[in-house]
């Protein structure tokens, strides 16, 4: 059975190509081609000689995700179905924007958390992404633009601290001079607020941003809205983005969907406010994106604009995310489990 190539590193490469007696310098020839001009067959290599390139493709696959639909809105933004080995499919999102071109990876099939108000886990979980799955998606959509992204965050289907070893594996891939090049400040990963990743991930020595779902600052809200099963305890979620902040330096973004009679409230807004300042975050808000089957209800400019004050007059950081995407189902919270056709 042929091998991801795009799960390799560099030095796993190297090993296979010392095995077969060939110069070292191939290695970085082949990596130019799969990441930097993003050919899609090992014929268009036309800088390795035949014999090889006809080993290479016998022993690695080349692909691993393979674009089945997609759709575009006015303003550019771009949601692709991939396809899978397994007949699985995942969401990605290309999102450009003045002085940067943004993707948005899954990395997983459905979602295990299953909050009520985001579409991702209403049809459950199937599967982790393998590395190579999550790393394709990024380079397939570079490909269709003739561009590699800017940016690149991890926020698209699944929990991607539930699929640790992959996503390191993937973001080291994407990061590395040798793969796509993606700076470590400008790779972004998020998280409903799995305590024991984000303590891995303040461990791993990288500048990684890290975002977590917080959507409340209170334990009885965030318990509406965060099922049990992946909850942990807000204090932890907090202690954890401390520890994060500590190790790397990078400051805490939390991500707040806002949602109407439920955390809106300019308690609430003063609660989050106090987190922000306590921990140097902060909030990225989103009023609620419409997900078909949630009983929630997004809250009009009015409640958005009293709320964002009220979190600034308790000298909290806050920005409003204006929704891309939602015209195709693409906005933060509307990407979900399908299956290729």
């Amino acid at each position: 059975m042929k091998k991801a190539l795009k799960a390799q590193t560099k030095h796993d490469l190297e090993g296979w190509f010392a095995e077969r007696r060939q110069p070292r310098y191939r290695v970085g020839q082949l990596l130019e081609w799969v990441y930097r001009h993003r050919v899609d067959d090992f014929e268009h290599m036309t800088n390795l000689p035949r014999d090889l390139r006809g080993e290479v493709a016998g022993a690695y696959a080349l692909h691993s995700v393979w674009p089945v639909t997609a759709e575009s809105e006015a303003a550019g933004t771009r949601k692709t179905l991939y396809g899978l080995g397994d007949g699985q499919a995942v969401e990605t999102v290309w999102i450009p924007a003045p002085g940067r071109r943004t993707v948005c990876v899954s990395t997983q099939v459905g979602c295990p958390v299953g909050c009520a108000f985001c579409a991702s886990g209403q049809d459950g979980f199937v599967r982790n992404l393998t590395s190579d799955e999550i790393v394709d998606q990024v380079v397939r959509e570079a490909a269709r633009e003739e561009a590699p992204p800017s940016r690149l965050v991890v926020m698209g289907m699944g929990e991607p601290l539930l699929n640790y070893d992959n996503l390191i594996r993937a973001l080291d891939i994407l990061n590395a001079p040798w793969g796509m090049g993606i700076g470590a400040r400008r790779i972004t990963v998020s998280t409903c607020g799995i305590v024991p990743g984000i303590r891995r991930l303040s461990k791993e020595g990288k500048q990684w941003n890290l975002s977590v779902s917080l959507h409340a600052p209170d334990r009885e809200t965030r318990a509406l809205l965060v099922p049990t099963e992946t909850r942990y305890a807000l204090e932890e979620v907090l202690e954890a983005c401390h520890l994060y902040r500590q190790r790397t330096g990078r400051q805490v973004t939390f991500e707040y969907t806002l949602i109407r009679d439920v955390n809106d409230s300019p308690r609430q807004a003063l609660q989050l406010a106090s987190i922000c300042r306590e921990l140097d975050a902060k909030v990225n808000l989103i009023p609620l994106n419409p997900v078909e089957g949630a009983p929630y209800q997004r809250p009009d400019e009015e409640r958005i604009e009293r709320f964002v004050a009220e979190v600034e007059k308790g000298r909290g950081k806050i920005t409003v995310r204006r929704e891309k995407g939602g015209a195709i189902q693409a906005a933060c919270g509307q990407l979900r489990l399908r299956r290729r056709p």
